[in-house]
């Protein structure tokens, strides 16, 4: 992932933000991994050393989950023979509302890194890790800093804001071809990627408006979130997608964020 890329993306829509990072430094980073030696993937790494101790508010899991590199090391330090082995299952953010039924906290399955990246997947606090299977998020950290943070410094800061959606049958791999659909008519249409394009996310902009694609594999399903001041350019964009994209909808719930 190229952090200097995005960090840039940012600087240009809230310089403010970054003033506030705090990150770790590299000796307590390889201290923690080689104790547990755990082989984190390279993006993640820089996550830690750019705002690991402090993100500016920006919470790329959730609102209730923390990805500070202190509550990553509170929660390996109170693991036992039940925890899941951090040398395969390394934890990146912990759940901390302590009202929900279930506590999942999210952690890298490190026997898949591919390149600088792992994925996603979700185990649940307090129950023995040999009593449950890992629960797939069917994501990447990547790609998750990369929707979050498009989602949080460009969308949130259009004053108007549509959907299109695509796909949801469950059909293995549906998600993925309706996103080449997608990008095929949005670069017909003058868009460009904004952040560089990943397996199931893309970013993209033109003109006024932005667009962040993402996959859900749970249920096959493409989400166009649409974003720009302009309510007529909006909804012609969103209809030339419906026009174009056979099966498209506009969903029936409120919009993401």
């Amino acid at each position: 992932m190229d952090w200097p890329l995005l960090i840039e993306f940012v600087r240009q829509r809230a310089p403010e933000f970054l003033a506030q990072l705090e990150g770790v430094p590299d000796a307590s980073i390889r201290a923690l991994t080689a104790d547990r030696g755990a082989a984190l993937p390279a993006s993640y790494v820089e996550f830690l050393r750019r705002m690991g101790s402090h993100s500016g508010g920006w919470a790329p899991f959730g609102a209730t989950l923390d990805p500070h590199f202190a509550a990553i090391v509170e929660r390996l330090d109170q693991e036992d023979e039940d925890a899941p082995p951090s040398d395969r299952f390394f934890p990146v953010a912990i759940e901390t509302d302590e009202s929900m039924v279930a506590l999942y906290d999210y952690y890298f399955d490190l026997q898949r890194v591919e390149g600088d990246d792992a994925p996603l997947v979700m185990l649940e606090a307090g129950v023995p890790y040999q009593w449950q299977t890992p629960v797939e998020t069917h994501e990447t950290f990547n790609e998750r800093v990369t929707w979050s943070l498009f989602h949080r410094f460009q969308l949130r800061l259009c004053a108007e804001r549509e959907a299109v959606t695509l796909g949801g049958t469950l059909r293995a791999g549906e998600g993925r071809a309706g996103l080449q659909q997608a990008l095929v008519l949005l670069q017909r249409a003058g868009f460009e990627p904004a952040l560089p394009p990943l397996g199931r996310v893309a970013c993209l902009r033109a003109g006024g408006i932005s667009v962040l694609a993402r996959v859900n594999e749970d249920y096959e399903l493409l989400t166009l979130l649409l974003g720009g001041d302009d309510r007529l350019s909006l909804n012609a964009l969103a209809d030339q997608l419906l026009a174009g994209l056979p099966g498209a909808r506009r969903p029936s719930g409120p919009l993401e964020g």
